[in-house]
């Protein structure tokens, strides 16, 4: 059962998961940041991956009705980054993860490691979510 965050949480969670995303977490950054309310956070094993993951959240994103997602994205970098307005999806290759550490610059933020069991029911309940926003 998923726990109660946003449509825009449950919706990028599902697609990690079913992309295989690994190490997906997510930062609570409500009360610390004006900018953003929560960072979901996965490792991809490749560029491709992260470019399949990029897809499948930007068209979800515009199917749900929300904020454009933007997205900043370059090869070489080894990390991308979606903006879907109260969420910001950070992928990253591995080494680059480590490099980044996202979770020692948010050190004050509420780290919740997500169950893929609790996002995977596949394709019916990203319909449905999807269909309760529009």
């Amino acid at each position: 059962m998923k726990k109660d965050f946003p449509p825009s949480v449950n919706i990028g969670a599902q697609i990690l998961f079913e992309l295989r995303t690994e190490g997906v977490e997510l930062l609570d950054l409500r009360g610390l940041s004006s900018v953003v309310d929560w960072f979901l956070v996965g490792t991809c094993e490749s560029s491709a991956q992260m470019q399949a993951i990029l897809g499948e959240l930007q068209k979800a994103y515009k199917t749900a009705g929300g904020e454009p997602a933007s997205i900043e994205y370059k090869e070489l970098t080894r990390w991308a980054v979606l903006d879907a307005g109260d969420i910001m999806v950070h992928l990253f290759e591995a080494e680059r993860r480590e490099e980044i550490s996202l979770d020692a610059l948010w050190s004050k933020a509420k780290r919740i490691e997500l169950n893929a069991e609790e996002f995977t029911n596949a394709t019916e309940s990203l319909n449905s979510t999807l269909r309760d926003l529009v």
